[in-house]
């Protein structure tokens, strides 16, 4: 029924809809496959969890510790630098320890260590690092051999197992210091653009650099890092400047303390 109110406009009575309410179609099956979908992962993680606990507890050897990426190292000296008792159970073992003692002891960039249930073992991914260069340092009063990498890292020499065809051309870092890293970084990217080829860095207990190259004996840079990219086109300069004469000698003395002013002593004239 209609009707007015203050004149205004109309009621109309209020309408039911006859349609039946319908649930989405297929609504059973898929609360059926959710609880079957939960049923299962509790299942599986159930028996993961107890076959941790049961193979967890089993005791590893050294032959089931695999190791990849290491083509440089022994597996036993890896093995050794992580500092692990073995046998040990799976359990006992920590791979964050593990990989941090591999960091400190080994010269490699990067490690990961994963433990694994089945087959029981342990994991290990090596990225090493690659000697570029042989290197000599002050031990006490001894002199150690080893090797150094492009970002002028220290590579210890294992029993010349690790000795990489890459050093092959007899390089030598003379007086490497972990403060000498950056230094020896930047010589070893420049070396192809000295004019020769780079023989021996120096690094003299009192600060200075020398280099010796194919052309020259000894090439004399002082102390002043700021100064070595212009110290180092200087002598790819007069690498090309001078005579074959001369060149072909290998006696050549260069100071370039001051690369604006370079002394040039050639052989059997006196070095100041």
């Amino acid at each position: 029924m209609d009707g007015s109110i203050n004149g205004e406009g109309s009621l109309r009575p209020m309408t039911w809809s006859s349609k039946p309410f319908r649930r989405p179609k297929n609504s059973g099956n898929l609360k059926i496959k959710q609880i079957w979908g939960i049923i299962c992962f509790f299942s599986i993680t159930t028996f993961l969890g107890g076959l941790l606990v049961t193979k967890g507890r089993e005791p590893i050897n050294s032959n089931q510790i695999h190791i990849k990426g290491a083509a440089n190292t022994p597996n036993r000296e890896i093995v050794k630098a992580m500092g692990i008792n073995l046998p040990t159970s799976l359990l006992e073992i920590n791979p964050k320890q593990l990989e941090n003692n591999l960091q400190k002891n080994l010269p490699i960039k990067a490690v990961a260590i994963s433990r694994r249930i089945a087959p029981l073992g342990i994991d290990v991914q090596i990225l090493e690092r690659e000697p570029i260069a042989f290197a000599l340092r002050k031990q006490g009063n001894n002199q150690e051999k080893g090797m150094v990498d492009k970002e002028g890292y220290w590579i210890p020499i294992i029993n010349g197992t690790n000795e990489s065809s890459n050093t092959s051309k007899g390089l030598i870092i003379d007086g490497w210091d972990p403060s000498k890293k950056d230094l020896i970084k930047f010589l070893l990217r420049n070396q192809t653009s000295l004019g020769s080829p780079l023989k021996r860095v120096i690094f003299n207990p009192n600060g200075n650099i020398s280099l010796q190259t194919e052309f020259f004996k000894f090439v004399h840079l002082g102390n002043k890092s700021n100064l070595l990219d212009q110290q180092l086109k200087a002598i790819a300069q007069l690498s090309k400047s001078l005579p074959n004469k001369l060149t072909d000698t290998s006696e050549i003395i260069l100071n370039l303390k001051n690369p604006s002013k370079p002394k040039l002593f050639l052989p059997n004239e006196k070095n100041n």
